[in-house]
């Protein structure tokens, strides 16, 4: 038999029992049409999103040119020792459009418009990072013995680090939260059943999302100079030893989806939309990474006997580290231990069924 409906300002009160219908059969959804379903979005624990538009710049210049001379004038005996230890450490972390992780044990419940608990934040950067540093490390050693019977004895030992790593980080979604649930938890009047046409979202990974360039620049001089000159009659020796560390290794990620959480539920009663548990975040990244390092070495050493004796000892050992990770446009890793429950019909089924 067919039955008439009520137009929408005439309907009922959607919270009375209207469990039958005529015919004598259980009805699945409300008599009146149309659908009394609220937009709004429920949210419950989810991380805030972050997003930056614009430019990060760091630009850095050390400089170490440490200078030992010994100068023996006729029947002199002169003695010049120096030892310097540097530590340049210009190591830059700069960190761009991160979303903020997703709580754990929250529930969100509604009627429409889609639910999210514990959903982690969604990450977006649209500029550039950009860091530029430059290390200058120029120790100078001399040792002159200007005439008969002079002794001129110039000693010199370095050691220097330069730290010049940078470690950028732009548009990363954060990781789901656990134990959540999203949907209708609440319990139903008798014989009534609830209608969500939005998506649920229970420990999601927020989506990452990366528009620019990285570029890092680590430009690192070293140019030791070690000279001995005994004119005649004299005796010099110059005698320099540098040890050096060059770390300009550079760590760049972008455009990554976080992580999915664990032990999430997804579910509804009659569910028109998506059901997602404990997914990885979508990473998207669209532009360029760029690592440039230049270590210049360029040790001198001189001895010039000028009718007399110089000797010039130049000891170096040199370690350079200009390794590059670069990570773009990753999907985050989904969750484990998560239910995506969606019992779905068409409305067209459920309304003429």
């Amino acid at each position: 038999m067919t039955e008439t409906r009520l137009l929408s300002e005439e309907a009922p009160n959607a919270n009375s029992n209207q469990s039958t219908v005529a015919g004598g059969h259980l009805a699945l959804v409300p008599t009146w049409l149309p659908l009394d379903i609220a937009p709004a979005q429920n949210s419950a624990g989810s991380g805030g999103n972050g997003t930056s538009l614009g430019t990060i710049g760091s630009n850095t210049l050390a400089m170490f040119m440490p200078s030992n001379t010994a100068i023996a004038g006729p029947h002199t005996d002169v003695e010049a020792h120096q030892g310097n230890n540097a530590l340049m450490n210009q190591h830059v972390t700069e960190m761009a459009g991160i979303g903020g992780e997703g709580g754990d044990g929250n529930v969100a419940v509604g009627h429409g418009g889609g639910s999210v608990a514990g959903g982690g934040g969604d990450g977006s950067f649209f500029g550039g990072l950009i860091s530029t540093d430059t290390a200058v490390f120029a120790p100078l050693n001399l040792a002159v013995a200007a005439g008969p019977g002079a002794s001129a004895s110039a000693g010199q030992t370095n050691n220097a680090a330069f730290l010049q790593g940078a470690t950028q980080i732009g548009g990363v979604g954060g990781s789901g939260g656990d134990h959540n649930v999203a949907g209708n938890t609440a319990p139903a009047p008798q014989g009534a059943t609830f209608i969500f046409n939005g998506d649920a979202y229970a420990g999601h990974g927020g989506d990452g999302t990366f528009i620019g360039s990285m570029v890092d620049v680590n430009v690192a001089v070293f140019s030791p100079i070690n000279i001995a000159v005994g004119a005649a009659g004299g005796d010099a020796h110059a005698t320099q030893t540098n040890n050096v560390i060059f770390d300009q290794g550079g760590v760049q990620i972008a455009g990554v989806g976080g992580k999915g959480g664990g032990f999430n539920l997804s579910s509804d009663t009659i569910f028109t939309g998506s059901g997602v548990a404990g997914g990885g975040g979508d990473g998207y990244s669209n532009g360029s990474t760029v690592d440039v390092n230049i270590g210049y070495f360029h040790p001198i050493n001189i001895a010039v006997p000028a009718g007399g004796i110089a000797e010039a000892d130049q000891l170096n050992h040199l370690l350079v580290d200009q390794h590059t990770l670069q990570i773009g446009g990753i999907g985050g890793a989904g969750g484990e231990g998560n239910i995506a429950d969606t019992n779905t019909a068409l409305i067209d089924d459920v309304l003429h069924g």
